[in-house]
């Protein structure tokens, strides 16, 4: 009976943790006996769950039973992600080497370099560099922009603007599009819209006078 409240209790911290509700998924976390769980894959979870909830000595304590079981990049990965919410330098670069070793062309290794660079407060020319390495071996959305924000608190404005054309181009709608069009309007601002004639008004006015009468008849068929 245990191990199967275990199971159900493992896929509710799991849909949970897909959500970022992390608070939650602690609560779940803290009615199970942890040293009974053996999927590797579910003590990872938790372990992330320990994690963004600040519960660092716990995270660690998991990471480190898992790395004797398997020192698996995600593991590693873990284990550099905690060092730096703890704010330790040196066991980040220590870990940092281990998954550099384990998984070396994985584009992964850059937005670790970042990540941990910007946690030791290096100069931001470092930073640029880091995430235009980055973006020759993949370009993400998320760190396209954050290289655009570089770019722009180092005063680099052409290289801002293109980075948000790039932006834009690639990645079309959402969020981070958005803002990306937000700061490149701050250098170039938005482009003026022609005037509008009148009879160009007064046809644009009928035609949303229509729209209006046409959606008041759906909604009243409804």
């Amino acid at each position: 009976m245990e191990k199967y409240d275990n199971i159900v209790k493992s896929s509710e911290i799991r849909k949970l943790v897909d959500k970022k509700m992390y608070q939650k998924a602690l609560q779940i976390l803290d009615t199970m006996e942890i040293g009974k769980i053996k999927v590797l894959t579910d003590l990872s979870v938790f372990a992330e769950v320990y994690m963004q909830t600040e519960r660092y000595e716990d995270a660690e304590k998991l990471l480190l039973r898992l790395r004797e079981r398997s020192n698996s990049r995600r593991v590693v990965y873990q284990l550099i992600k905690l060092s730096i919410k703890r704010k330790q330098a040196e066991a980040a670069e220590e870990y940092y080497k281990e998954y550099v070793a384990i998984a070396p062309r994985d584009s992964e290794k850059y937005i670790l370099r970042y990540r941990i660079d910007k946690m030791k407060g290096v100069d931001e020319q470092a930073l640029i560099t880091t995430l235009e390495t980055l973006k020759e071996y993949d370009y993400i959305e998320k760190w396209s922009y954050e290289l655009a924000k570089l770019y722009h608190k180092a005063g680099m404005k052409e290289k801002c603007i293109r980075e948000c054309n790039d932006i834009i181009l690639w990645f079309g709608e959402g969020v981070i599009v958005e803002k990306a069009r937000m700061l490149k309007e701050f250098y170039l601002g938005k482009p003026k819209q022609p005037e509008e004639n009148k009879e160009d008004a007064k046809v644009r006015e009928e035609e949303n006078q229509l729209k209006t009468k046409d959606l008041s008849s759906i909604t009243h068929e409804v």
